[in-house]
């Protein structure tokens, strides 16, 4: 968190306006001001839900972890600069042996952007205590980026009762890889996405397609690039238990895609349906100081039969999509996310839920 800067920087501290489906409410559970880069939420105590934040680079630097609670009071579990920034975060589950319970980070192994750019790191901690250890460091893999293992974004535990259970799993974007990462502590890479069509692992999701067990993935295929921006060419890719790559996209059309997830029953009429957040644009490095990030960040839904659907609108950069409960989570970074420069706490989050009547 952050005392609130100087007027200058008001303007990037603007309230989103944010719109969904008609049957659906979007509030604001946490406003710019507090967070810097919020990315991912997980399912905390009762109805407390708890996100990373990589932001705070300034001064003591590093990241931290954050209590939301259901009226978007914030305090940090673990404060900044007690741990490298962390990009990723999950809850081991039961098939993560003796870890089970306890919260896994994907992080940096320093501050700044030279972290960004060095081979990311495992951390775990005990939710008793908050101590963090360093569990695994994953392996330069594949031929980009000189096979350096950085820019960590999605860390996700395989689901449990499913052919990926008893893994972790974590995607590093400089070199387009998605490793494992076992109960023993060792990582390797799982996939190494380097073909023109799909490369640039983004976020993940587990599912069944045709009854068979499926890791999803959001595919920017250099769309992340400041090079290459094509409307329409990311994807969300399907990978096997094994590893393989299938050359049948579960879905096309979408520009630059990052979090995604399956809705809940609880979530009103669009129950079992894929939510995927898109940037619309190229993430940029540095930001802009001159003027705020145009909101024209989105959440698609993408129906039974696969088509994409416009659900809500008027993000700046959401980057962790998930569901805690009926409730769709989506935490937006606003711009920063250390390669951005910008230290401002400026991120927020939004809560989507199903309208009661």
């Amino acid at each position: 968190m952050a005392t609130q800067p100087d007027p200058i920087a008001a303007t990037f501290l603007a309230m989103p306006t944010i719109t969904a489906d008609s049957g659906y409410n979007a509030r604001v559970l946490v406003p710019p001001g507090t967070l810097y880069d919020p990315l991912f939420p997980i399912a905390g105590e009762g109805d407390d839900l708890w996100l990373n934040d990589d932001g705070g680079e300034e001064g003591e630097g590093g990241g931290g972890l954050y209590r939301v609670q259901s009226n978007g009071a914030v305090t940090p579990l673990v404060p900044v600069g007690k741990i490298p920034p962390p990009t990723g975060i999950d809850r081991a589950p039961r098939s993560f042996g003796a870890h089970a319970g306890q919260i896994f980070f994907l992080a940096q192994p320093k501050k700044g952007w030279a972290g960004a750019s060095s081979n990311h790191i495992i951390l775990r901690a005990d939710p008793s205590t908050w101590e963090t250890q360093r569990f695994a460091e994953l392996p330069s893999a594949g031929t980009r980026n000189e096979g350096v293992s950085g820019a960590g974004i999605d860390l996700l535990f395989g689901p449990d009762d499913t052919a990926f259970a008893g893994r972790l799993f974590g995607v590093t974007l400089l070199n387009n890889a998605i490793y494992q990462i076992t109960p023993d502590g060792k990582a390797q890479p799982f996939v190494v996405m380097e073909s023109a069509r799909p490369r640039q692992p983004v976020c993940l999701t587990f599912a069944k397609v045709g009854g068979e067990d499926r890791m999803l993935v959001t595919t920017a295929n250099g769309n992340f690039s400041p090079r290459r921006q094509v409307e329409g060419f990311a994807t969300v890719t399907q990978v096997t238990p094994d590893g393989k790559v299938l050359p049948e996209f579960l879905v096309e059309g979408l520009h630059s895609p990052t979090g995604i997830a399956y809705a809940p029953a609880g979530f009103g009429a669009y129950a079992g349906d894929l939510f995927v957040a898109d940037l619309a644009s190229m993430m940029p490095m540095p930001v802009p100081k001159d003027k705020p990030l145009p909101r024209n960040g989105r959440i698609h839904r993408i129906d039974k039969q696969g088509q994409i659907h416009p659900f809500a609108q008027g993000f700046a950069m959401p980057m962790g999509l998930r569901f805690i409960g009926d409730r769709m989570i989506v935490c937006d970074v606003n711009g920063d996310y250390i390669g951005g420069g910008q230290e401002l706490a400026d991120g927020f989050v939004v809560e989507l839920t199903a309208r009661a009547y």
